[in-house]
């Protein structure tokens, strides 16, 4: 007697789910051709005979909820599937169908996702090494269109001196181009590279929705981790809207997790769904320099409009007050020290740059002590941003989504807390817009009188990797 394996069983019960479920309301009815319903008949055909063959009724429902699973999926290895005879296992079968199905989709994508190797020869000079000395770094990316824009990490190519891309085309050549600089977005973790290479040879990735992505589904990740080109790794969406921070120190929220290992060098890599679409950016995970099996990446979704406007005006058209501020209030203990008053919600603006939104609305930074050698000397507290309009905020995170739903230009309210005193203030501000630069060595693909516009976002290395910090529960 077949006996299934446990694996075939999980396979099977995840299958009958898809399999016998009805239509939701108002979804249209998927009409199969003939041919594949010709297909999918005889594969039921063939597992009745099983069944008459002395095979238990619930296993061959096992086998017919697995079988209609993967036919409703519209897997494309069950284009060319076939009934195994009677000496395979079915459940067999069905393993090998969706191993097809995996194979046929990385071969797929296999061209869209290129090998980016960086080096840092200028860092050499500066700290008298030789180049050699100095290890290549080595990242992940993917073709987004016809013409020749890679998108990958920020943290990828950080401070490099040049950045090689390397296709695999369809017959497996390889073709290596030197990358240009489109635009980075370091508070998303995005950067846009641009390579002069034929239409013939970009083969470009379908983009997905990442807000369809559901907790359970499969996951894929085609990356480079540890320089090992084009590795698949398999998993499923093991959580949403988790929260990472990037490599500037802001809250990147809405992250998908996935258990597909994501490992040094997959950054800036695909997160595929089961049809090999592109639903999210490849960006961190826990874990000593190994995957852990808690991955992240950034959803398309919120990396789109980036990726978009990068390419279109070489810099993201984000609405910013133009202040620095303190990522966390301070501590009691950090408060009484610093001679600051304890701040239980808002942000403290640290700065005010000349020339800033920020300052032609009138606002207050901290205030340096009079006399920094006393140390009985304290600092004086400016603004606590407190509201934008209607919306409260509480911290930085609310910040960056309340900025969000505006555009540079826009004038906005800005209720602030000022002075020890904290009286409330409502200032008239007028969004600035955000212009980010890369410490890098690439040549900007605008020229390099562009490259020099805008504020360079200065990453110490040791710092480029998006931080996560793990939720621990609350003791008791």
């Amino acid at each position: 007697m077949v006996r299934l394996s446990v694996i075939a069983v999980s396979l099977a019960a995840v299958g009958s789910a898809a399999a016998f479920a009805p239509p939701s309301a108002g979804a249209p009815l998927l009409r199969a051709s003939a041919p594949a319903v010709a297909r999918t008949n005889a594969g039921v055909r063939a597992l009745k005979a099983h069944d008459e063959a002395g095979v238990s009724r619930r296993e061959t429902v096992f086998r017919a909820a697995a079988f209609g699973a993967l036919a409703a999926s519209g897997l494309p290895a069950l284009a060319n599937a076939q009934v195994i005879s009677d000496t395979v296992s079915p459940a067999m079968s069905q393993l090998q169908i969706i191993g097809d199905a995996q194979a046929d989709l990385f071969d797929r994508v296999v061209p869209s996702v290129c090998y980016i190797s960086t080096e840092y020869t200028s860092m050499a000079t500066q700290l008298n090494l030789d180049a050699s000395q100095l290890p290549k770094g080595v990242g992940t990316g993917f073709v987004w269109d016809k013409k020749g824009h890679i998108v990958t990490n920020f943290h990828v190519i950080n401070k490099v001196d040049n950045a090689i891309v390397t296709l695999t085309l369809p017959n497996g050549e390889q073709k290596k181009y030197t990358a240009k600089l489109t635009g980075v977005d370091p508070d998303k973790d995005i950067a846009v590279l641009k390579i002069d290479a034929p239409e013939s040879e970009l083969t470009v990735l379908a983009v997905g929705d990442s807000l369809k992505s559901r907790v359970g589904q499969y996951s894929f990740a085609v990356g480079n981790p540890f320089g090992q080109d084009h590795t698949l790794t398999t998993g499923v969406i093991s959580g949403k809207n988790r929260i990472i921070t990037a490599p500037t120190g802001r809250k990147i929220s809405g992250v998908l997790q996935t258990d597909a290992a994501i490992n040094p060098g997959n950054s800036g890599g695909p997160l595929l769904d089961s049809l090999g679409n592109l639903i999210g950016i490849n960006t961190a995970s826990l874990g000593a320099g190994v995957s852990a099996g808690v991955g992240f990446a950034v959803p398309i979704n919120l990396a789109r409009p980036s990726i978009e406007q990068l390419i279109e005006f070489g810099q993201v058209q984000r609405a910013i007050l133009g202040i620095s501020y303190l990522e966390r209030a301070p501590t009691a203990s950090e408060s009484e020290r610093g001679g600051l008053p304890q701040v239980t919600r808002g942000i403290v603006v640290l700065e005010v740059p000349k020339g800033s939104p920020a300052e032609k609305a009138g606002m207050l930074a901290v205030a340096k002590p009079a006399n920094p050698k006393d140390p009985k000397s304290k600092p004086t507290i400016g603004d606590i941003i407190v509201g934008i309009n209607k919306d409260e905020i509480k911290d930085p995170l609310d910040l960056s989504n309340v900025l969000s739903k505006y555009k540079p230009g826009q004038k906005v309210d800005v209720l602030v807390l000022r002075g020890p005193e904290q009286k409330k203030q409502t200032l008239k501000l007028e969004l600035g817009a955000f212009q980010g630069a890369a410490f890098t060595k690439l040549e900007n693909e605008r020229g390099a009188d562009f490259a020099t516009k805008g504020t360079p976002i200065n990453v110490p290395l040791g710092d480029i990797a998006p931080a996560v910090t793990p939720k621990m529960p609350q003791a008791n």
